[in-house]
C-alpha cells in the first residue's frame, strides 16, 4: 500500500469536509490568494468567511481571529502557500463553497456552516 503525500491528504480531508457539510469541492492552488486580518491571528475563534470574489486579486477568502471590529480594515493577502506557514488549521476549510463559514479554536472546537447569499 502506497502512503499518501501530505497534499494528497489535504485533498481528501476537504473532499471528507465538503461532502459532511453539502458543499461543492473547490479545488485549491498554492497561489491562490486569501485576505488575512493577520494582527487578530493570537485571538479566538479563528473564523474564515468565504465571498464572492470582488477584486481583480480574485480573493475569496477573509480569515481572522476573535471579534472584527465594525469597518476595521485590517486584511492583508497572502498566498495559500504562505497561509500555510502561519496557519496550517485552516487548510481543510479552503475548499468549501462560497457562502461558508468556518469557526475553529485551538480546544478543536469547530463549526461550519452557510449562511444565505453573501
Amino acid at each position: 500500500m502506497t502512503q499518501k503525500s501530505p497534499l494528497e491528504e489535504l485533498i481528501a480531508e476537504q473532499k471528507l469536509l465538503c461532502e459532511e457539510y453539502d458543499s461543492v469541492y473547490i479545488q485549491v492552488q498554492g497561489d491562490d490568494v486569501v485576505a488575512i486580518a493577520v494582527d487578530s491571528l493570537n485571538q479566538e475563534p479563528i473564523v474564515g468567511i468565504r465571498k464572492k470574489p470582488e477584486t481583480e486579486e480574485n480573493v475569496a477568502w477573509f480569515i481572522y481571529g476573535g471579534e472584527l471590529g465594525e469597518g476595521q480594515d485590517v486584511f492583508q493577502t497572502m498566498t495559500v502557500r504562505e497561509l500555510q506557514d502561519i496557519l496550517p488549521e485552516v487548510l481543510p476549510y479552503l475548499a468549501l463553497a462560497e457562502g461558508y463559514r468556518f469557526m475553529i479554536d485551538r480546544e478543536d472546537y469547530e463549526d461550519v456552516w452557510k449562511e444565505g447569499s453573501i
